[in-house]
């Protein structure tokens, strides 16, 4: 009988570290992958400042704001995606808590932006949505 009992606490230790480290795994991922969309929406709000011919001036739209202040939205909003990005690679709780709202106002915003730049924000909401899944994946935090 202890032998059944020894046998079988080593299996569930070694399936308990195998899902700690998977889940590990894919919050780091989410964190780098804040980390990039971060500088990829700084990136995108240089590129509204400096060369805002690239993007569609659309005159009808309900959110009717200037190229440049889509660009300072996107400016600002890349360092605050990159602050909690680097919370997240720490290890801090409270970035995984905080991405997930950040990420979700991120891709609000990617989503408000799609007639300026449709083909940029529909890859940002993808990505900003696998952040999402990859930040609830893991239910057991160190």
């Amino acid at each position: 009988m202890s032998t059944s009992s020894t046998s079988s606490t080593p299996s569930t230790s070694a399936n308990t570290e195998t899902r700690r480290g998977w889940g590990h795994g894919v919050v780091l991922f989410a964190g780098t992958l804040m980390l990039v969309l971060g500088i990829l929406e700084f990136l995108r709000g240089l590129t509204a400042l400096f060369e805002n011919t690239l993007f569609v001036n659309t005159p009808d739209y309900i959110f009717a704001l200037d190229v440049t202040t889509w660009g300072w939205l996107h400016l600002i909003w890349g360092v605050v995606l990159a602050a909690v990005g680097g919370a997240i690679l720490a290890g801090r709780l409270v970035g995984r808590i905080v991405g997930l709202s950040i990420v979700t106002i991120a891709m609000v915003l990617n989503f408000v932006s799609l007639p300026i730049y449709p083909l940029w924000s529909v890859v940002m909401i993808a990505l900003c949505i696998f952040i999402m899944w990859a930040l609830c994946a893991e239910d057991s935090v160190d």
